[in-house]
């Protein structure tokens, strides 16, 4: 089935958008990249790595929100519903290398990865490196990622120079396994683009640029590096980012539209502890289910509440008023548009998402917080659905023109397409034909899709072959 023995390298630059990945020194082949709703981290890159939209792999925040109690438990690798990339590859016999990747520990939430090295992300509870042989060659790189950029909003400078710490060390690990170690397919996620266009929101607007080239520099360097070693690089982005200009406080308006009832004082009383807890007091208590909503409004009259500003999402306590809540919210100004959860997501964990999304208009930022008030105007940097999309390498059009936006979904069945593997039907996304040349191996080949099961029998195939090759091996056949 396959015929040359490709290299392929995805470069994920976490949160970059179009301004932020030219300030990189990417300005050729840029393309938009539609993200997940919401546009965040969790479902973005989840759904990068297995083709699938997020009622599908099962992943759509951090954390796992109980909306009758409010307590929350993080999520971790387990949680992925669906195969990643690497898994479907593994099968197969071909190597893979994650690096910080969301979603991807403890190590154990992979069922194949025989034949994967795997990195922790920033959100693992401790660096760690899979298998435990490399681990101890590479120890002394496993320092702690400062992706906790809120508490240094008074230093931002001197942030500055922490992320350029980190990432010199950890520049040392990825050359090793790119250079080093044997890949078929070697994904590496910058989180710096995210963190720096958080706490610097101007190099959005082209201003104080000085203050990231250093790290840029180098994030390039390594690109292009990579991309010398690789036959095919892939560089997306989970999501864009922009400024925002107005915060809309969405449980103040269900509030003032009767589905919420809340305490006012207990609210701004809760609200000021939250402030003056440390951080770590203040997550406990958050997973405890003690929090603002929780504690302020009256459950007995909550039929509607907004759960978290990163996950746009909505949850009611019976299908029945779902549509008095969209028509409730869309008639404020600030919102671009609310739909239900099955018009834009289908599979079978549904459930475990909110039952509807809030689309902010441009400029907007979404806020769960009880205030008195419905807006206030800001000025920070925060997610938004347009990320971005460039490829490289033997095969690749020198310039590409898209029928249709490329998606989040698109990446696993394109990259099982180049190495000549069948495509789960159930996949969400397509093989993006049109980034080929014309007269390539790629472009003349029509993808292959087969039933979801077809690599869960052909791994159980491969296990039973080892076992009678052991056999045979130890005389006992």
């Amino acid at each position: 089935m396959r015929n040359k023995k490709y290299r392929i390298a995805i470069i994920g630059l976490d949160g970059a958008n179009k301004t932020t990945s030219k300030l990189i020194g990417i300005k050729s082949q840029l393309h938009d990249f539609v993200s997940t709703i919401p546009p965040y981290t969790p479902p973005a890159w989840t759904s990068i790595v297995t083709g699938v939209n997020p009622a599908k792999h099962g992943i759509i925040d951090f954390l796992k929100i109980d909306p009758r109690n409010f307590k929350s438990k993080l999520t971790t690798s387990y949680d992925v519903r669906y195969p990643r990339i690497s898994e479907f590859l593994d099968v197969y016999g071909l190597r893979s290398i994650l690096i910080n990747l969301p979603m991807s520990y403890p190590f154990d939430g992979f069922r194949f990865r025989d034949n994967t090295i795997i990195v922790s992300d920033w959100a693992a509870p401790r660096q760690e490196i899979y298998p435990k042989k490399i681990k101890e060659k590479y120890n002394e790189y496993l320092i702690d990622p400062p992706h906790s950029w809120e508490k240094h909003k008074n230093n931002s400078r001197e942030y500055a120079k922490l992320v350029e710490e980190f990432t010199n060390t950890r520049l040392t690990l990825y050359y090793e396994l790119l250079e080093k170690h044997s890949w078929d397919l070697y994904f590496l996620v910058f989180s710096e683009t995210d963190w720096f266009s958080h706490i610097f929101p101007q190099i959005l607007e082209g201003k104080d640029t000085h203050l990231v080239s250093p790290v840029f520099r180098k994030i390039k360097k390594f690109i292009h590096d990579a991309r010398d070693i690789a036959d095919i690089t892939f560089i997306v982005s989970d999501h864009g980012f922009e400024i925002k200009r107005k915060i809309f406080y969405v449980n103040q308006a269900l509030a003032r539209s009767g589905f919420i009832e809340y305490n006012e004082f207990k609210a701004s009383l809760i609200r000021l502890g939250r402030r003056m807890l440390p951080p770590k007091i203040a997550k406990i208590l958050m997973k405890k289910g003690i929090t603002q909503m929780s504690h302020a409004s009256n459950s007995q009259r909550r039929k509607a509440f907004f759960a978290s500003h990163n996950t746009w999402g909505v949850y009611t306590t019976e299908n029945s008023i779902k549509e008095q809540v969209k028509r409730a919210l869309n008639s404020f100004p600030e919102i671009s548009k609310v739909v239900s959860t099955e018009e834009i997501y289908t599979g079978p964990y549904l459930h475990l998402l909110p039952d509807l999304f809030i689309i902010p208009k441009k400029g907007v930022e979404l806020s769960a917080e009880l205030k008195r008030r419905l807006v206030e105007p800001i000025y920070k940097g925060d997610h938004e659905i347009h990320g971005v999309f460039s490829t490289y390498g033997e095969h690749i059009k020198d310039s590409i023109k898209f029928e249709r936006l490329p998606r989040v979904y698109d990446i696993v069945p394109t990259i099982l397409h180049i190495f000549g593997l069948p495509i789960p039907n159930d996949m969400d996304g397509r093989v993006l034909m049109e980034i080929f040349e014309e007269d390539s191996e790629f472009a003349k080949r029509k993808p292959k899709y087969v039933d979801p099961s077809y690599y869960e029998k052909n791994q159980e195939d491969e296990k039973l072959k080892k076992a009678i090759k052991n056999l045979k091996l130890k005389g006992k056949l």
